[in-house]
């Protein structure tokens, strides 16, 4: 298995990120690091702001993990991150 197949095992905090989110009338995007992850929510900061989004909402998730950049829904990411390992 290559590293996308395995994605959702790694930790996420400390990785940056591009978060899509919102309705289609406003969908908003936000670059930033991962500074805590809950069951339903990702807590995102750029230079100047804190944001904490909710998993359902999440659209397009983009990483760069070892040189690949790995894309997924928000609906993958639902539950605690530790019960992810077991998925």
């Amino acid at each position: 298995m290559n590293l996308k197949d395995n994605i959702l095992r790694y930790e996420l905090i400390g990785r940056n990120a591009q978060i899509e989110y919102g309705s289609v009338n406003n969908q908003k995007k936000i670059n930033g690091k991962i500074i805590f992850e809950t069951k339903n929510t990702i807590s995102l900061s750029d230079n100047r702001k804190s944001y904490i989004i909710p998993k359902k909402s999440i659209d397009r998730l983009r990483l760069i993990f070892q040189d690949e950049i790995c894309f997924m829904n928000g609906s993958q990411l639902i539950g605690r991150p530790t019960d992810r390992l077991l998925r």
